[in-house]
């Protein structure tokens, strides 16, 4: 079939999905209706308004390929709107077979900064219908069947993605990330009491990580050791649940310095309190009063790694507390810093899963490469564009196509 041809029966097949859901929230549909010299996929009269919708429709629910579609459809929606007789909401929907709760949450932010005017939707055929725009969002629905799917695991599931639980995960999955990217301990692990050994905690942790895994379809049942299934699902779900605000604290420095100037000073701090065992993954307990660990992350630490993409943003540090001390061995004062913010402290709440996976380059304690690919494809400032670097070159060489 002609990719035309094609094309034009995917945008029939959403346009009828688009019809049912306006037609069931009882608005009036309009197919192909003439605006002008021009037709608009659908004109709908309900809620009060009137909306131009058009509809592009994709094979493959990912960010690369229906974001470009959703950008057409808003162009095309508002020029038609424009000659509409009477004031119309203009609304672009891209839909495809399905699209993660990732891919979603990325076009609203698309939709977010570059058409807060236009009312935007997704949908695909498991029953995903999610809005943005005026008088839209009550049209919002969760995918019936996914839903269905998943709908145990999920119950069973509430701290997969705990701090210990996001240790473990490295531990597991780290196994075939070269060394120089991600520090876990190396090790063939055979169930969960292993699991827990290498990497020091409990075996009911492990225990019960396994088992939400093994639930979640996760884990390979059938082989003589843990190994993780559908990677890349489960790094989506990952990045979602690490999507929450981070908060930057902005600082700036107490004396003037450059940044090889700073991340010597991190340096060195890592060194003085290297008798603590700030970033080793042996370390099951630290003393009540031992120094805050801390290690460069995001944006720095994908340089320092050697896969760096994005450049002028200030240095992030994340430091386990927000320790006066530390933070004056570390010549940083927050007075003034939003004037001149010259580093962003992060203090974690997956204290463990950052610091014990932690490496040390040229003597700098560095972010994990997975941790930087999750820190910043939650980041509003060019994270995307680092953490799809980071996707190309090293997730998707490792794990193929289950990434």
């Amino acid at each position: 079939m002609p990719v035309a041809e094609r094309a034009v029966r995917t945008n029939d097949e959403f346009e009828s999905i688009l019809t049912d859901i306006f037609c069931k929230a009882g608005w009036r549909v309009h197919r192909h209706a003439a605006v002008g010299d021009v037709r608009a996929d659908l004109v709908v009269d309900g809620g009060g308004k009137k909306y131009v919708v058009e509809v592009k429709g994709s094979s493959e629910g990912r960010r690369d390929r229906l974001i470009p579609l959703l950008s057409q459809a808003i162009l095309q929606a508002t020029l038609i709107a424009q000659q509409f007789p009477e004031h119309a909401v203009p609304v672009a929907v891209v839909g495809s077979k399905r699209i993660p709760a990732s891919v979603v949450e990325q076009i609203r932010r698309f939709a977010a900064i570059y058409a807060s005017n236009v009312g935007v939707g997704i949908i695909d055929t498991e029953g995903l219908v999610a809005f943005v725009g005026p008088g839209l969002e009550g049209l919002d629905a969760k995918p019936v069947r996914r839903v269905a799917r998943h709908v145990a695991s999920q119950q069973r599931l509430p701290d997969l993605f705990s701090d210990l639980n996001q240790w473990m995960l490295k531990v597991l999955l780290g196994q075939c990330f070269p060394e120089s990217l991600l520090s876990v301990p190396r090790a063939q692990i055979r169930n969960a009491s292993q699991l827990a050994g290498i990497a020091n905690v409990s075996v009911m942790s492990a225990s019960r990580l396994v088992n939400q895994l093994k639930t979640g379809g996760f884990l390979d049942e059938h082989g003589d050791h843990l190994q993780i299934v559908r990677s890349r699902e489960l790094l989506e779900r990952w990045v979602s649940a690490n999507r929450q605000t981070a908060r930057d604290i902005p600082f700036r420095w107490i004396l003037k310095k450059d940044e090889k100037q700073f991340f010597a000073s991190v340096a060195k701090y890592a060194a003085e309190n290297s008798a603590v065992p700030i970033l080793k993954p042996r370390a099951r307990s630290r003393p009540a009063k031992s120094p805050p660990r801390c290690c460069v992350g995001l944006f720095a630490a994908a340089d320092a790694l050697g896969v760096g993409f994005v450049r002028g943003v200030p240095p992030h540090l994340y430091l386990e507390s927000l320790d006066f001390a530390a933070l004056q061995k570390l010549g940083l004062a927050v007075e003034d810093s939003e004037r001149r913010v010259d580093v962003y402290v992060r203090v974690p709440s997956n204290k463990e899963a950052i610091f014990r996976a932690a490496i040390i380059r040229d003597g700098l304690p560095v972010s994990d490469v997975l941790q930087v690919w999750l820190d910043c494809s939650a980041h509003p400032a060019r994270g995307r564009e680092q953490a799809d670097e980071i996707q190309r070159r090293i997730l998707i060489p490792l794990f193929g196509k289950q990434q």
